[in-house]
């Protein structure tokens, strides 16, 4: 595991940046996720990138490659997340399991493809630059969340442990929420791109509510 570093200023951070991409998943700052890596333009770029502590951006793409018409059509969403990598697992010849941290989100201004098969970017973090600070506070209505949460999480068979929900930070948890829960990737994309972490919290419970009727044949009673 390599050591981390913390960033302060938008100035420590590169402008121009090599791109992963990750359908229906989204990292956030400060936290971490494992991804997994199988193709092998992807594994030669992790392990230069983790061998000389560069970093790397997690983007998703707009659509899955099913769902796109052809590769010429095949785009991403131009707000993704600045990250290092942290660890890595090799589980099979060719495939990792990659851990990254993230560290500020970034605004995509401009896109190219290398010869070596990976998408560079050149990008801008001013719109995110809160990411760099201290982990802030917020008022948060933790029994009305957890209220909704639990159905939720039951349905989808999904543990939740109450005891560390209680020892986690407000921040902390609305971060783990909304890259845990399974939204639609252009639910999580909407996550990812709200400016602060109140306004998060705010839609990760509309999202919840509003899966917990989109069934109507599946009544969820909130105790």
């Amino acid at each position: 595991m390599t050591d981390t570093f913390h960033y302060t200023a938008a100035t420590e951070l590169p402008k121009e940046i090599p791109l992963i991409l990750l359908r229906g998943a989204v990292l956030l700052p400060k936290a971490q996720l494992p991804i997994p890596v199988f193709d092998a333009t992807q594994f030669s770029l992790i392990n230069d990138l983790y061998r000389k502590k560069k970093l790397i951006g997690l983007v998703q793409p707009t659509a899955s490659l099913r769902e796109a018409n052809d590769l010429e059509n095949f785009d991403l969403f131009s707000i993704g997340t600045l990250a290092q990598i942290i660890e890595i697992e090799e589980i099979d010849t060719g495939k990792l399991i990659v851990l990254l941290e993230g560290i500020c989100r970034f605004k995509i201004i401009e896109k190219w493809d290398t010869l070596e098969g990976y998408p560079l970017a050149i990008v801008n973090y001013e719109k995110f630059l809160d990411d760099l600070t201290d982990e802030n506070d917020f008022t948060l209505d933790r029994n009305h969340l957890i209220k909704i949460v639990k159905p939720y999480f039951k349905r989808l068979d999904i543990n939740l442990n109450l005891d560390e929900i209680d020892k986690t930070s407000n921040q902390k948890l609305i971060t783990a929420l909304t890259m845990a829960c399974p939204f639609k990737p252009s639910e999580k994309q909407v996550l990812l791109e709200t400016q602060n972490v109140k306004d998060q919290s705010e839609l990760i419970a509309t999202l919840i509510e509003m899966a917990a009727y989109s069934r109507q044949n599946d009544i969820i009673t909130y105790h």
